[in-house]
């Protein structure tokens, strides 16, 4: 019975794959003249007196030795290449004749694991954190309404050593009644962080100061304060000078949970800053911004009274988006002219009465949805907005209308992260948009009452441009926007047409089901 081969004995690779210039080879003989035939076309002497040749006549040893020196080569190029991302040569991963296939042959381990013994692989280093390598996860976050995990924020306290003040400058018990619920809400009673609401008498109609006065007896941390002339000067000298007072006009008709919080975080954490404002739904400054940004949606007013309309798309309870219809119309008469204060009005406080170009179609109407909405999203009023505090935005009410109409829509879906922008010292509470001493709209502001007394009287009585623009360039102190504080205001006096939509009922029915306390339910106005 013949001994195995050198090949079975050892487990060695075939020389031949290796490219030695000191092997040689010959070309196969039949096996008539004593050769056997090796199964890739070279040719071996079969042994002699026990003892195996190669071919050309070198001995065994010199062969071993060949061959353990490639083989460390290569332990060490793999141990490389495992540490360091260094890629081995093409040589010593494929086998001659296999680089068409594009697959890399793999090697015997036995004639690996021998010189493992004699050098040390070494460890292979750590991989330095990249970008791309994220910390630990943090535990399961519990899932959202809509079914979307999203990480909950860690519980902030109220700062203890400052009162927290809601400044009301009240005159419009319509967008009030709304309101109310939010600010009780808020109430340090109710876990929120405001210690007390201060509602300024800002209107001399006395059926609105009775019905604030009924307001006044709902709640014991609201509280009334009389003014002895008109004008703003005179309305912001009732602060007083160490609480931290929340400026909310009396027509914001939604605001979300933190944003109060987030403004307070914002202000502490910015002391170079005079004031800190809301995002807000439906302003000059930011709604250009949330165009750009993806927020609004293609919607145009209804051409004409809907017949027999759903009440889940119009009434009491109707406020989502979801249950409107599409607009129906050619595409023709898929436009709506743009027009509003120097736009076609003599001034900011005229009104396009219903059925006039550019006015509203008919009182309580809806907007819609278009058809392919966002191909066609050119086609409607939020298309000429322009980052310009006396622009479109400001000026026609038909923007506003569907600015309010994109945030339902994008609050019923759970999409608010789409207005957030710029950069903050906690991503999680805050991005910034320093105003950089440029007009901005003040209608949810936070500000120190010092920094308020110790600038009074204004030079003007537009306090938006004083508290903004004015006293901020006199104290080098910007106006911030925190763009995770969302407030959602109603309407300019350019944008009195905004009442003959269905967009207050809208509000309301959200205010009725989300927010107000049963038995606290907002009554539907009596048109």
């Amino acid at each position: 019975m013949s001994k195995p081969n050198l090949e079975q004995q050892r487990g060695l690779l075939e020389p031949e794959s290796f490219d030695l210039d000191d092997l040689e080879t010959q070309d196969p003989l039949p096996s008539s003249n004593g050769y056997s035939h090796h199964p890739n076309g070279h040719a071996r002497r079969p042994s002699s007196g026990g003892r195996k040749v190669l071919v050309g006549g070198r001995s065994r040893r010199k062969w071993v030795i060949a061959l353990v020196v490639v083989l460390v080569v290569m332990a060490v190029g793999v141990a490389l290449n495992r540490g360091e991302g260094i890629k081995l040569p093409g040589s010593l991963k494929m086998h001659k004749g296999d680089e068409g296939s594009g697959e890399t042959k793999k090697k015997p381990e036995a004639p690996v694991a021998a010189p493992e013994a004699k050098v040390k692989e070494p460890d292979p280093p750590k991989k330095p954190e990249t970008p791309h390598s994220p910390p630990p996860p943090p535990p399961p976050a519990e899932p959202a309404a809509t079914g979307e995990a999203k990480p909950a924020k860690e519980k902030w306290e109220k700062p203890k050593d400052f009162k927290i003040i809601g400044l009301i400058f009240f005159g419009r018990p319509v967008t009030v009644a709304i309101l109310d619920c939010y600010l009780k809400k808020n109430l340090v009673s109710n876990g929120g962080w405001l210690d007390e609401v201060h509602f300024v008498i800002n209107t001399g109609r006395k059926e609105d100061i009775e019905w604030v006065d009924g307001l006044l007896k709902t709640e014991k941390r609201y509280k009334r304060v009389d003014i002895k002339e008109k004008g703003y000067n005179a309305a912001w000298a009732t602060l007083e000078k160490e609480p931290m007072y929340i400026k909310i006009d009396d027509d914001i008709v939604w605001f979300n949970d933190e944003a109060i919080p987030d403004i307070v975080y914002s202000k502490l954490a910015h002391p170079e800053t005079l004031d800190v404002v809301a995002n807000l739904i439906n302003s000059p400054e930011t709604g250009w911004l949330h165009y750009r940004l993806g927020a609004i949606r293609a919607y145009l007013p209804e051409r004409m009274p809907p017949k027999n309309p759903s009440p889940e798309s119009l009434g009491p309870n109707a406020w989502r988006a979801s249950a409107l219809p599409i607009w129906q119309g050619t595409f023709e008469q898929m436009n709506f002219p743009v027009k509003g204060a120097n736009m076609g009005k003599p001034d900011d406080g005229g009104v396009f009465e219903p059925g006039v170009e550019g006015g509203p179609p008919f009182k309580g109407h809806r907007w819609l949805p278009l058809p392919d909405g966002e191909k066609n999203l050119w086609r409607t009023p939020m298309s000429e907005s322009k980052y310009d505090p006396d622009g479109p935005d400001w000026a026609s009410w038909s923007l506003g209308a569907q600015n309010h109409y994109s945030f339902l829509e994008n609050l019923e879906n759970d999409n608010l992260t789409v207005y957030h922008y710029g950069a903050g010292l906690d991503e999680d509470r805050e991005g910034i948009w320093n105003m950089a001493y440029a007009r901005m709209n003040i209608n949810f502001m936070a500000i120190w009452g010092k920094d308020v007394l110790d600038n009074l009287p204004f030079d003007s009585p537009d306090d938006e441009l004083q508290l903004s623009v004015t006293v901020n360039k006199k104290l080098r102190r910007p106006l911030l926007v925190n763009t995770h504080a969302l407030a959602a205001h109603f309407s300019f006096r350019s944008q009195h047409e905004m009442f003959d939509t269905d967009l207050l009922n809208r509000y309301r029915a959200y205010a009725n089901e989300m927010v107000c306390k049963d038995g606290a339910k907002i009554p539907m106005p009596v048109r």
